[in-house]
């Protein structure tokens, strides 16, 4: 099974029920956002219906309130948090998660109480973090870790670059399969780190410069 697959497993197992929480750790560019929001989208979910997408910072109190958001979803509820490294760095933050990601007593309550105002509400969702990084010596954030299916995505150079071929398949703009196998090709040939933003980009510089993509293709990465 790929670590693709994996993923995409971890994440039909949250929506049947199996798990409340997921977070997933891997280095930018191999694909966690895109096989994330494709996966979801494969099992007949849709944003704003059913799930919810926060792709950058957020305050605390806004969290609380997109908690509440999420709650008026229909079935199973989902916040899908990407690059949230901003979020899990505020403390506050982190306590309105533990709430919102561990059952006390057969419920997930979410508090927020400050000197102005008092909320509190049962959390009847559940939550996706797509990380970068992940500080495992930090206790706030293993209690979090403790609450949810916990997936480390490495993937080598060769598995990017089977995965560039494997894209190389899908239409982009009016190139051919003869012209995007071409272009995946080159990338696999190429020495060093790729990720597997690298393909659109240099499929970009093909469109462009058809007589001198690779050159192009090379001095930007």
């Amino acid at each position: 099974m790929s670590k693709h697959e994996i993923l995409k497993r971890y994440i039909e197992g949250l929506v049947k029920g199996l798990s409340d929480n997921l977070i997933v750790i891997g280095k930018a560019g191999i694909g966690k956002t895109e096989l994330t929001l494709n996966t979801l989208k494969e099992l007949g979910l849709s944003k704003g219906q059913h799930y919810l997408y926060l792709p950058n910072f957020i305050t605390p109190k806004a969290l609380v309130e997109k908690l509440e958001e999420v709650n008026k979803l229909q079935p199973p509820k989902i916040l899908l948090i990407d690059d949230g490294e901003d979020v899990l760095r505020n403390v506050q933050s982190i306590g309105v998660l533990k709430g919102a990601m561990w059952v006390a007593g057969n419920e997930k309550i979410v508090s927020w109480i400050t000197t102005r105002e008092k909320k509190e509400f049962i959390f009847t969702g559940k939550i996706i973090f797509l990380l970068n990084q992940f500080n495992k010596k930090n206790s706030l954030l293993n209690a979090l870790k403790d609450r949810s299916l916990f997936y480390e995505m490495e993937l080598s150079e060769s598995d990017i670059k089977t995965l560039i071929l494997e894209r190389a398949k899908e239409n982009y703009h009016k190139t051919t399969y003869e012209q995007r196998i071409k272009v995946a090709r080159f990338l696999a040939q190429i020495g060093g780190e790729i990720s597997l933003r690298a393909f659109p980009h240099a499929l970009n510089l093909f469109i462009l410069s058809p007589n001198h993509w690779e050159q192009l293709v090379v001095e930007t990465l």
